[in-house]
């Protein structure tokens, strides 16, 4: 397999230095609302750009990044309708749980999803939030770097061990230097990256290089099975709804969704930053951008037998020296992007939920800021042993985001909608619909019904169940959540 140039590899470590350099900035520069602030909240005053830029490359990491290039190469245009999906999805959000969610981590000063939970129930209903969802984000660390090494590995013919040492310090140095805003400014330059590196210069040399739309159709109006990847509508329903369950509860449980809403400078930033990260930069901008890369791999090396190495492929045989390191540092980007932003989460859960509320309420600013410096290296580093180590990561990465997902939407649902919702209720939506998804899957998905339905459906019934036959608790704020009860009273 070809691999990159002397230039294109010098291409690709002036990217390393400038995403650390970026780190390092933030590190010496001014905290305008203390440390603590800027490590875990980016002193809340992202504006629109910092929190477009950073949430879309967070989203649009190695797995919607290098699999959409997959899914063209295998599936065609339509496959562009999967990112459609989530566009949908982080509008949605925007409108729905963005502006409950920013007048609360305004009002309450709140970091974490456990902050959150804390607030509308009680703390032992934070607390098992927390550890749910940072375990989830935990788990997704080692698989980000891990991707990003292979694509350093496959591209710049050095071995795999290294190649992962260099993504993983990379990611382990800026983020434990500057925390949350380093990570959002990083993101921002990963952006820019990406876009240039895809949308600008791989889609249309592969687009030349490819004949365009023309050359496409004829050579894939040759037999039924190709003709089928220029067509709009080549998804069944059972998929599109599929993909809808599995993408649309993502968004009102990331925790990088969360982190991008409370550093923004003001709702309506917050809110028109994640709209616009759905819609137009995930679709159609990225969306049909990427899946083009794949169907034009699939004219130009009908042979490939892992989709999924499309985008590699068409990099290292189609670009010019010096270009393709550019590319390559757009798709490094991606990865890299999701990877800080999974990394971020859990040190965040680590320093506010259980260092600072149970190990020690009274520390100070500089003490929080040391142990989150820690943290990340520690979680970094234990993440990426775990993925690269272990055989069953795979296992844990699928456990882990079930249990996360099934577990936690629902009582989402109900905080930010749901007024008669109970401590009592979320608590045990969140244990019944996170274990019953755990238990499904262990015992193989029987019936060939996903865990994930299986833990919503029990996370749902507990939920409304428990609520009806219980009573707010007196830990419960409702006022700040639903404030027409207080009017209403």
């Amino acid at each position: 397999m070809e691999k990159l140039g002397f230039l294109d590899i010098f291409m690709m470590v002036i990217y390393f230095i400038a995403l650390m350099s970026i780190g390092a900035y933030v590190l010496r520069s001014k905290k305008e609302k203390g440390e603590t602030e800027s490590f875990l909240a980016a002193d809340r005053n992202m504006g629109l750009f910092q929190t477009t830029a950073s949430a879309s490359a967070t989203d649009l990491g190695g797995g919607f990044s290098i699999a959409m290039g997959g899914l063209g190469f295998s599936m065609g245009i339509a496959g562009s309708w999967l990112m459609a999906v989530s566009a949908i999805s982080a509008i949605g959000a925007s409108f729905f749980l963005v502006p409950k969610l920013k007048r609360w981590a305004d009002k309450c000063k709140g970091y974490t999803t456990g902050d959150l939970f804390a607030r509308r129930f009680d703390k032992k209903t934070g607390f098992m939030a927390a550890i749910l969802i940072g375990l989830a984000w935990f788990c997704f660390v080692g698989g980000q770097i891990i991707a990003g090494g292979k694509l350093i590995a496959g591209t710049m013919g050095i071995g795999l061990s290294l190649s992962i040492i260099i993504a993983g310090a990379i990611v382990l140095f800026y983020t434990s230097a500057g925390g949350l805003k380093a990570v959002i400014y990083t993101d921002v330059f990963n952006m820019i990256v990406l876009f240039i590196g895809i949308i600008l210069l791989l889609v249309p040399i592969a687009w030349i290089k490819g004949g365009g739309w023309q050359g496409l159709a004829e050579q894939f109006s040759a037999s039924a099975e190709t003709s089928k990847l220029l067509d709009w509508g080549n998804v069944s329903w059972k998929t599109g709804i599929g993909w809808f369950l599995s993408i649309f509860p993502v968004w009102f449980i990331s925790i990088a969704t969360f982190q991008r809403v409370i550093a923004a400078k003001d709702e309506p930033t917050a809110k028109k930053g994640i709209f616009l990260t759905g819609f137009p930069i995930e679709w159609p901008i990225f969306a049909i951008g990427t899946v083009l890369v794949g169907v034009f791999a699939r004219k130009l090396m009908p042979g490939l037998t892992d989709a999924e190495l499309a985008v590699p492929r068409m990099i290292v045989t189609m670009l010019p020296i010096g270009i393709a390191g550019i590319v390559v540092a757009g798709y490094t980007a991606a990865v890299i992007s999701t990877a800080d932003s999974c990394l971020i989460g859990p040190v965040a859960i680590f320093v506010n939920d259980i260092y600072k509320k149970l190990i020690k309420p009274k520390a100070t600013d500089l003490e929080l800021i040391k142990v989150g410096r820690i943290a990340t290296i520690v979680l970094g580093s234990l993440a990426i042993f775990l993925a690269y180590r272990v055989p069953s990561v795979l296992s844990i990465v699928l456990y882990a985001y079930t249990f996360g997902a099934a577990g936690l939407f629902f009582p989402m649902l109900g905080l930010l909608f749901w007024k008669r919702t109970t401590s009592a209720g979320a608590f045990w939506s969140i244990i019944v619909g996170g274990s019953s998804a755990v238990i499904w899957t262990l015992l193989g998905n029987p019936y060939g019904f996903a865990a994930s339905y299986l833990g919503w459906i029990t996370s749902f019934i507990a939920l409304v169940l428990v609520s009806l036959n219980t009573q707010h608790s007196s830990e419960e704020d409702i006022e700040t959540f639903f404030p027409e009860s207080k009017e209403i009273s």
